[in-house]
């Protein structure tokens, strides 16, 4: 990628460190970062929070609440709610699993995340 898109050659980086290691909750949080940097907040989605975050969440209870935090974050600034169609079933399960791990805000999370699933 060419010098002049530092921006997006950075978030490439960030993607083949997530690509190597997709539980590097890190590399997860910076890459959800770099990403409204490339195209402001509304170029994210729900399908960059499951890039970013779906094996760290599949991993650890940070992740879980890592996972949580992106979603919530992204609703307040889209709307966009989690979906049955995005979620897939292991990481449902996950987000069950590590809920009563949690507490706070980032269980409060989970449970909202569990509820719009069910929608």
């Amino acid at each position: 990628m060419s010098p002049e898109y530092p921006i997006q050659q950075k978030l490439a980086e960030l993607k083949k460190i997530l690509d190597t290691d997709p539980t590097n909750l890190d590399a997860a949080k910076r890459y959800w970062e770099q990403l409204a940097s490339v195209g402001g907040e509304d170029v994210r989605s729900g399908g960059f929070v499951l890039e970013a975050y779906r094996k760290c969440a599949l991993g650890s209870a940070g992740g879980v609440a890592a996972f949580a935090q992106a979603y919530r974050e992204l609703f307040e600034k889209t709307g966009e709610k989690p979906s049955a169609k995005l979620l897939d079933e292991e990481l449902i399960q996950a987000l069950k699993a590590t809920c009563s791990e949690l507490s706070g805000e980032d269980q409060e999370i989970v449970r909202w995340i569990l509820k719009c699933v069910k929608e």
